[in-house]
């Protein structure tokens, strides 16, 4: 699966993307921890300090078709998907 960084989240990883491996039964939270553990400098500013869930200004977007918020960690993610990491703040 594809971890894509925009805004606040591609300034602190460095990066555009991220591929993310994927093991059966994984949900949302397992996303954000693990790119938590991958990219520390997200936490505390796109991810809870508790490594486990978004600030609420962050969310994830699913293909570009469907967001996913704070609150959805229990949604399960599809080998091929693409997960966009957005950021509500990002100003114009």
């Amino acid at each position: 699966m594809l971890v894509e960084f925009t805004g606040i989240s591609r300034m602190l990883t460095g990066e555009m993307e991220y591929q993310l491996p994927l093991t059966d039964g994984d949900v949302m939270m397992d996303v954000v921890r693990a790119i938590g553990r991958k990219f520390p400098t997200l936490v505390g500013e796109v991810i809870e300090k508790n490594g486990e869930t978004l600030i609420p200004t962050n969310l994830f977007s699913v293909n570009g078709k469907q967001i996913l918020n704070e609150k959805q960690l229990q949604y399960q993610p599809k080998d091929g998907d693409r997960l966009i990491l957005l950021s509500l703040l990002a100003g114009g």
